[in-house]
C-alpha cells in the first residue's frame, strides 16, 4: 500500500453515492412498512435515516456531476449526434414501467 498516494475525490464521491443509493431505498422500505404506526420510536429512527441518506445521495450526485462534468459534456455532445440506443430506451422503459407498477397500487388498494 502507497503511504503518500493521493485522495481520490471521484472515487470516494462515487462510493458515497453508490452507499447512500443502495441504503436509500432500504430506509424507504423500512418507511413503507412502519407508515401505519404511530410516531414509534423505530418509525422515528427509520424516517431519520431515510432523510440523511435522501440529503447525502443527492449531495454525493451534485459533485458526481461536478467532478465529472467534461465526461458528461463530452458524452452529451456525442449523443446528440446519435439515435437513442436500444439499452437507453430498455432502461428507461423498464424504469418508466416498474415504477407506473408501483405507483397504480395506490389507486387500486385505497
Amino acid at each position: 500500500m502507497e503511504i503518500n498516494k493521493k485522495f481520490n475525490k471521484r472515487a470516494f464521491v462515487t462510493f458515497g453515492m453508490i452507499a447512500s443509493g443502495i441504503a436509500l431505498p432500504v430506509s424507504g422500505l423500512m418507511n413503507h412498512f412502519l407508515g401505519f404506526d404511530l410516531l414509534t420510536l423505530s418509525r422515528h429512527f427509520w424516517m431519520s435515516v431515510h432523510n440523511i441518506l435522501g440529503i447525502l445521495f443527492t449531495v454525493f450526485s451534485i459533485s458526481h456531476i461536478i467532478l465529472n462534468r467534461h465526461a458528461i459534456k463530452n458524452y452529451l455532445f456525442r449523443i446528440k449526434k446519435a439515435v437513442i440506443s436500444t439499452e437507453a430506451l430498455a432502461a428507461i422503459s423498464i424504469v418508466a414501467f416498474i415504477t407506473g407498477i408501483f405507483a397504480l397500487h395506490v389507486f387500486i388498494a385505497g
